[in-house]
Protein backbone atom coordinates (compact mmCIF):
# COMPACT_ATOMS: atom_id res chain seq x y z
CA UNK A 1 0.00 0.00 0.00
CA UNK A 2 1.26 2.89 -0.98
CA UNK A 3 1.01 6.61 1.52
CA UNK A 4 2.89 9.19 2.46
CA UNK A 5 4.10 10.64 6.09
CA UNK A 6 4.23 14.55 6.38
CA UNK A 7 6.78 15.34 8.74
CA UNK A 8 7.02 19.21 9.64
CA UNK A 9 10.97 19.38 11.36
CA UNK A 10 13.37 16.81 10.55
CA UNK A 11 15.36 16.77 13.70
CA UNK A 12 16.94 14.73 16.01
CA UNK A 13 13.66 14.55 18.50
CA UNK A 14 10.89 11.88 19.25
CA UNK A 15 8.27 12.60 16.25
CA UNK A 16 11.20 12.68 13.75
CA UNK A 17 12.29 9.73 14.59
CA UNK A 18 8.83 8.14 14.73
CA UNK A 19 8.55 9.52 10.84
CA UNK A 20 11.59 8.19 9.95
CA UNK A 21 11.04 4.60 10.70
CA UNK A 22 7.72 4.21 9.86
CA UNK A 23 8.80 5.32 6.29
CA UNK A 24 12.04 2.79 6.57
CA UNK A 25 9.92 -0.05 7.39
CA UNK A 26 6.87 0.53 5.62
CA UNK A 27 8.06 2.07 2.80
CA UNK A 28 6.20 5.01 2.53
CA UNK A 29 7.23 8.35 1.30
CA UNK A 30 8.34 10.82 3.50
CA UNK A 31 7.98 14.77 3.00
CA UNK A 32 9.82 17.05 5.14
CA UNK A 33 8.66 20.35 5.32
CA UNK A 34 12.35 21.87 6.79
CA UNK A 35 15.34 19.55 7.84
CA UNK A 36 17.63 20.76 10.29
CA UNK A 37 20.50 19.18 12.07
CA UNK A 38 19.98 15.46 12.65
CA UNK A 39 21.48 12.02 12.49
CA UNK A 40 19.38 10.11 10.98
CA UNK A 41 20.36 7.77 8.24
CA UNK A 42 18.11 8.18 5.48
CA UNK A 43 19.71 5.94 2.19
CA UNK A 44 17.10 3.36 2.20
CA UNK A 45 14.21 6.34 2.21
CA UNK A 46 12.48 8.41 -0.39
CA UNK A 47 12.55 11.96 1.19
CA UNK A 48 11.34 15.03 -0.31
CA UNK A 49 12.43 18.21 1.11
CA UNK A 50 10.52 21.37 0.94
CA UNK A 51 13.44 23.81 3.03
CA UNK A 52 16.89 22.12 3.71
CA UNK A 53 19.40 22.56 6.77
CA UNK A 54 19.64 26.48 7.15
CA UNK A 55 17.40 27.54 5.06
CA UNK A 56 14.88 30.61 6.13
CA UNK A 57 11.44 31.53 4.08
CA UNK A 58 10.63 35.69 4.14
CA UNK A 59 8.28 34.78 6.96
CA UNK A 60 10.38 32.32 9.00
CA UNK A 61 11.05 35.44 11.54
CA UNK A 62 7.71 36.11 11.95
CA UNK A 63 6.78 32.30 12.83
CA UNK A 64 9.24 32.41 14.86
CA UNK A 65 8.13 34.95 17.07
CA UNK A 66 4.45 33.56 16.66
CA UNK A 67 5.97 29.90 17.95
CA UNK A 68 8.03 31.39 21.10
CA UNK A 69 4.30 32.63 22.49
CA UNK A 70 3.73 29.52 22.65
CA UNK A 71 6.50 27.73 23.81
CA UNK A 72 9.44 30.52 24.69
CA UNK A 73 11.42 27.46 26.34
CA UNK A 74 12.26 25.84 22.54
CA UNK A 75 14.58 26.84 20.27
CA UNK A 76 14.48 28.53 16.92
CA UNK A 77 14.20 24.95 15.53
CA UNK A 78 10.78 24.50 16.99
CA UNK A 79 9.46 27.14 14.56
CA UNK A 80 6.15 26.46 13.04
CA UNK A 81 6.55 27.30 9.39
CA UNK A 82 3.17 28.11 8.55
CA UNK A 83 4.30 28.69 4.53
CA UNK A 84 5.58 25.11 3.99
CA UNK A 85 2.31 23.64 6.02
CA UNK A 86 0.24 25.70 3.03
CA UNK A 87 2.87 24.75 0.16
CA UNK A 88 2.20 21.15 0.68
CA UNK A 89 -1.22 21.06 0.67
CA UNK A 90 -0.85 21.19 -3.14
CA UNK A 91 2.37 18.46 -3.03
CA UNK A 92 0.51 15.92 -0.39
CA UNK A 93 -1.90 13.62 -2.93
CA UNK A 94 -3.57 10.53 -1.72
CA UNK A 95 -3.10 8.97 1.42
CA UNK A 96 -1.49 10.42 4.15
CA UNK A 97 -0.42 10.36 7.91
CA UNK A 98 0.54 13.46 9.47
CA UNK A 99 2.72 13.97 12.29
CA UNK A 100 1.26 16.33 14.97
CA UNK A 101 -1.78 18.43 14.72
CA UNK A 102 0.12 21.57 13.19
CA UNK A 103 1.61 19.34 10.03
CA UNK A 104 -1.87 18.11 9.71
CA UNK A 105 -3.27 21.60 8.94
CA UNK A 106 -2.24 20.55 5.56
CA UNK A 107 -4.46 17.46 5.45
CA UNK A 108 -7.50 19.20 7.01
CA UNK A 109 -7.01 21.94 3.78
CA UNK A 110 -6.67 18.86 1.58
CA UNK A 111 -10.16 17.28 3.25
CA UNK A 112 -12.13 20.45 2.55
CA UNK A 113 -10.55 21.49 -0.89
CA UNK A 114 -10.15 18.20 -2.83
CA UNK A 115 -12.28 15.38 -0.53
CA UNK A 116 -9.34 13.48 0.24
CA UNK A 117 -8.91 11.35 3.88
CA UNK A 118 -6.11 11.82 5.92
CA UNK A 119 -4.28 10.26 9.26
CA UNK A 120 -3.41 11.78 12.15
CA UNK A 121 -0.39 11.23 14.29
CA UNK A 122 -1.18 12.73 17.63
CA UNK A 123 2.07 13.33 20.52
CA UNK A 124 0.24 15.79 22.41
CA UNK A 125 -3.13 17.56 22.53
CA UNK A 126 -3.31 21.20 23.47
CA UNK A 127 -7.18 21.01 24.26
CA UNK A 128 -6.80 20.42 27.70
CA UNK A 129 -4.69 23.76 28.31
CA UNK A 130 -7.08 26.85 29.52
CA UNK A 131 -6.84 29.99 29.22
CA UNK A 132 -7.54 32.54 26.31
CA UNK A 133 -3.98 32.18 25.26
CA UNK A 134 -4.65 28.71 23.93
CA UNK A 135 -8.03 29.07 22.30
CA UNK A 136 -6.18 29.94 18.77
CA UNK A 137 -4.51 25.89 19.10
CA UNK A 138 -7.14 24.35 20.76
CA UNK A 139 -9.82 25.79 17.93
CA UNK A 140 -7.32 24.55 15.51
CA UNK A 141 -6.53 21.25 16.74
CA UNK A 142 -10.04 20.07 17.58
CA UNK A 143 -11.15 21.19 13.62
CA UNK A 144 -8.25 19.41 12.56
CA UNK A 145 -9.40 16.02 14.48
CA UNK A 146 -12.74 16.10 13.60
CA UNK A 147 -11.92 15.62 10.07
CA UNK A 148 -9.24 13.16 10.38
CA UNK A 149 -10.47 9.90 9.05
CA UNK A 150 -8.21 7.59 11.62
CA UNK A 151 -5.81 9.55 14.44
CA UNK A 152 -2.75 7.93 16.05
CA UNK A 153 -1.34 8.79 19.72
CA UNK A 154 1.51 7.42 21.19
CA UNK A 155 0.22 6.34 24.33
CA UNK A 156 -3.19 5.16 26.34
CA UNK A 157 -3.47 8.54 28.36
CA UNK A 158 -3.30 10.67 25.49
CA UNK A 159 -6.18 8.84 23.96
CA UNK A 160 -7.82 8.87 27.45
CA UNK A 161 -7.36 12.50 27.26
CA UNK A 162 -8.47 13.04 24.12
CA UNK A 163 -11.80 10.20 24.90
CA UNK A 164 -12.71 13.14 27.41
CA UNK A 165 -13.53 15.74 24.28
CA UNK A 166 -15.33 12.88 22.22
CA UNK A 167 -12.27 12.14 20.28
CA UNK A 168 -11.26 8.51 19.35
CA UNK A 169 -8.21 8.03 18.96
CA UNK A 170 -5.64 4.50 17.94
CA UNK A 171 -2.65 3.70 20.58
CA UNK A 172 0.23 2.99 18.28
CA UNK A 173 3.38 2.82 20.64
CA UNK A 174 6.79 4.30 19.14
CA UNK A 175 9.20 1.54 18.43
CA UNK A 176 12.75 0.26 19.14
CA UNK A 177 15.40 -2.68 17.73
CA UNK A 178 15.64 -4.98 20.58
CA UNK A 179 19.45 -6.26 20.75
CA UNK A 180 20.28 -9.53 19.65
CA UNK A 181 21.62 -10.21 23.35
CA UNK A 182 21.99 -8.29 26.42
CA UNK A 183 24.83 -7.29 28.46
CA UNK A 184 24.86 -8.08 31.97
CA UNK A 185 28.12 -6.09 32.63
CA UNK A 186 27.39 -2.67 33.47
CA UNK A 187 28.76 0.69 35.26
CA UNK A 188 27.06 2.93 37.87
CA UNK A 189 25.80 5.19 35.11
CA UNK A 190 22.67 6.28 35.22
CA UNK A 191 21.90 7.81 31.88
CA UNK A 192 19.02 11.05 30.71
CA UNK A 193 18.42 11.18 26.97
CA UNK A 194 16.24 13.78 25.71
CA UNK A 195 16.19 16.64 23.44
CA UNK A 196 16.73 19.40 26.26
CA UNK A 197 15.24 22.45 27.39
CA UNK A 198 13.97 24.49 30.55
CA UNK A 199 10.84 22.95 30.25
CA UNK A 200 12.32 19.54 30.77
CA UNK A 201 13.48 20.73 34.69
CA UNK A 202 16.90 19.49 33.38
CA UNK A 203 17.86 21.04 37.30
CA UNK A 204 15.92 17.92 39.01
CA UNK A 205 18.86 15.57 37.23
CA UNK A 206 21.45 17.71 39.28
CA UNK A 207 19.90 17.13 42.08
CA UNK A 208 19.60 13.52 41.49
CA UNK A 209 23.41 13.34 40.78
CA UNK A 210 24.37 15.06 43.91
CA UNK A 211 22.16 11.89 45.92
CA UNK A 212 22.96 8.68 44.15
CA UNK A 213 26.35 6.60 44.49
CA UNK A 214 26.42 6.46 40.38
CA UNK A 215 27.08 9.35 37.86
CA UNK A 216 24.73 10.53 36.13
CA UNK A 217 24.57 11.35 32.44
CA UNK A 218 22.58 13.46 30.16
CA UNK A 219 22.80 12.98 26.53
CA UNK A 220 21.48 15.16 23.43
CA UNK A 221 21.27 17.96 21.79
CA UNK A 222 19.93 21.12 23.60
CA UNK A 223 17.09 23.36 22.12
CA UNK A 224 19.38 26.59 23.35
CA UNK A 225 23.10 26.84 24.19
CA UNK A 226 22.69 29.30 26.89
CA UNK A 227 20.46 26.87 29.03
CA UNK A 228 22.85 23.80 28.75
CA UNK A 229 26.13 26.12 29.63
CA UNK A 230 24.53 27.03 32.75
CA UNK A 231 23.35 24.18 33.83
CA UNK A 232 27.00 22.55 33.48
CA UNK A 233 28.18 25.68 35.87
CA UNK A 234 25.84 24.85 37.90
CA UNK A 235 25.78 20.94 38.25
CA UNK A 236 29.82 20.00 37.14
CA UNK A 237 29.20 16.75 38.21
CA UNK A 238 26.97 15.74 35.63
CA UNK A 239 28.46 14.63 32.25
CA UNK A 240 26.59 16.44 29.80
CA UNK A 241 27.13 15.15 26.22
CA UNK A 242 25.54 17.04 23.76
CA UNK A 243 24.39 16.20 20.35
CA UNK A 244 25.72 12.76 20.02
CA UNK A 245 25.84 9.83 17.39
CA UNK A 246 23.09 7.13 17.19
CA UNK A 247 25.97 5.35 17.69
CA UNK A 248 27.21 6.71 20.60
CA UNK A 249 24.33 7.12 22.06
CA UNK A 250 23.28 2.98 22.04
CA UNK A 251 27.29 2.89 23.64
CA UNK A 252 26.02 4.52 26.34
CA UNK A 253 23.12 2.58 26.84
CA UNK A 254 24.41 -0.81 26.75
CA UNK A 255 26.64 0.74 29.66
CA UNK A 256 24.04 2.55 31.89
CA UNK A 257 22.94 0.30 34.78
CA UNK A 258 19.65 2.50 34.83
CA UNK A 259 17.74 4.71 32.26
CA UNK A 260 15.73 7.87 34.16
CA UNK A 261 13.03 10.38 32.60
CA UNK A 262 11.23 12.90 34.39
CA UNK A 263 7.60 14.29 32.78
CA UNK A 264 5.75 17.54 33.67
CA UNK A 265 2.08 16.45 32.17
CA UNK A 266 4.19 14.91 29.22
CA UNK A 267 1.35 12.10 27.72
CA UNK A 268 3.51 11.51 25.23
CA UNK A 269 5.96 7.83 26.26
CA UNK A 270 9.55 9.77 25.42
CA UNK A 271 11.60 7.85 22.92
CA UNK A 272 14.41 7.06 25.31
CA UNK A 273 12.07 4.81 27.46
CA UNK A 274 11.88 2.28 25.04
CA UNK A 275 14.99 3.23 23.41
CA UNK A 276 16.58 2.13 27.08
CA UNK A 277 15.03 -1.28 27.20
CA UNK A 278 15.62 -2.04 23.72
CA UNK A 279 19.44 -2.64 25.31
CA UNK A 280 18.35 -4.25 28.37
CA UNK A 281 18.67 -0.96 30.81
CA UNK A 282 15.38 -0.74 33.20
CA UNK A 283 14.34 2.53 33.60
CA UNK A 284 12.83 4.81 36.13
CA UNK A 285 10.25 7.46 35.27
CA UNK A 286 8.21 9.75 36.95
CA UNK A 287 3.79 9.44 37.38
CA UNK A 288 3.97 12.79 34.68
CA UNK A 289 5.35 11.25 31.72
CA UNK A 290 3.65 8.70 29.57
CA UNK A 291 6.17 5.72 29.96
CA UNK A 292 4.91 4.75 32.79
CA UNK A 293 2.62 2.84 30.54
CA UNK A 294 5.47 0.59 30.03
CA UNK A 295 7.07 0.27 33.30
CA UNK A 296 6.55 -2.91 35.98
CA UNK A 297 8.02 -2.14 39.32
CA UNK A 298 10.64 -4.15 40.62
CA UNK A 299 10.67 -5.84 37.12
CA UNK A 300 11.96 -3.54 34.11
CA UNK A 301 11.74 -0.15 36.36
CA UNK A 302 10.26 1.76 38.70
CA UNK A 303 7.39 4.63 38.97
CA UNK A 304 8.37 7.35 41.10
CA UNK A 305 6.27 10.37 42.44
CA UNK A 306 9.86 12.64 43.09
CA UNK A 307 12.94 12.95 42.97
CA UNK A 308 13.48 11.61 46.21
CA UNK A 309 11.94 8.13 45.58
CA UNK A 310 14.05 8.27 42.43
CA UNK A 311 17.04 8.73 44.70
CA UNK A 312 16.39 5.78 46.80
CA UNK A 313 15.12 3.29 43.78
CA UNK A 314 18.53 4.33 41.80
CA UNK A 315 20.77 3.48 44.96
CA UNK A 316 18.44 0.16 45.43
CA UNK A 317 19.31 -0.89 42.41
CA UNK A 318 23.03 0.15 41.82
CA UNK A 319 24.16 -1.98 44.87
CA UNK A 320 21.80 -5.19 44.75
CA UNK A 321 22.06 -7.91 42.45
CA UNK A 322 17.83 -6.91 41.46
CA UNK A 323 20.07 -4.72 38.60
CA UNK A 324 20.86 -8.66 36.42
CA UNK A 325 17.10 -9.47 37.06
CA UNK A 326 15.71 -5.84 35.58
CA UNK A 327 18.09 -5.90 32.72
CA UNK A 328 16.55 -9.08 31.32
CA UNK A 329 13.12 -8.08 32.41
CA UNK A 330 13.40 -4.63 30.72
CA UNK A 331 15.10 -6.26 27.32
CA UNK A 332 11.89 -8.78 27.32
CA UNK A 333 9.81 -5.64 27.60
CA UNK A 334 11.28 -4.09 24.54
CA UNK A 335 10.58 -7.21 21.89
CA UNK A 336 6.90 -6.47 22.50
CA UNK A 337 7.07 -3.12 20.90
CA UNK A 338 9.66 -3.79 18.05
CA UNK A 339 9.42 -0.77 14.80
CA UNK A 340 8.10 -4.02 12.66
CA UNK A 341 5.49 -4.49 14.59
CA UNK A 342 4.55 -1.01 14.94
CA UNK A 343 4.44 -0.87 10.84
CA UNK A 344 2.48 -3.57 10.75
CA UNK A 345 0.00 -2.05 12.69
CA UNK A 346 0.31 1.54 10.65
CA UNK A 347 -0.37 -0.18 7.59
CA UNK A 348 -3.75 -1.98 8.81
CA UNK A 349 -4.85 1.56 10.48
CA UNK A 350 -3.96 3.40 6.94
CA UNK A 351 -6.33 0.85 4.78
CA UNK A 352 -9.08 2.16 6.58
CA UNK A 353 -7.95 5.56 5.31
Amino acid sequence: MSFTIVLRVLWNGGVARIAVEESRITKAKLLVLRESLNDYDLRDIGVTYLRREGEKGFLTPLFRKITKLYAPQRGDEATVDLDLILRSVRLVKGKALYHDQFAGISGYLRKLFYGEDYALYLHETSLPLMGLKYSLPRSMEWKILKKAKIIMTNSKWNAETLKEFGISAEVLYPGCYPDEDVNIEREDIVLAVSMWDAGRRPELYGELARKIKGKVVMAGSWARKDTMEEFKRKYPEVTVTGKISEGELNSLYKKASLFIRFGFNERGPGMGVLEAMAHGTPVIVNDGLGGKEFVRNYENGFVVKDVEEAVEKVNEVLGDELRRKMIYSAWETAKEYSWYKHGERLIELMEKV
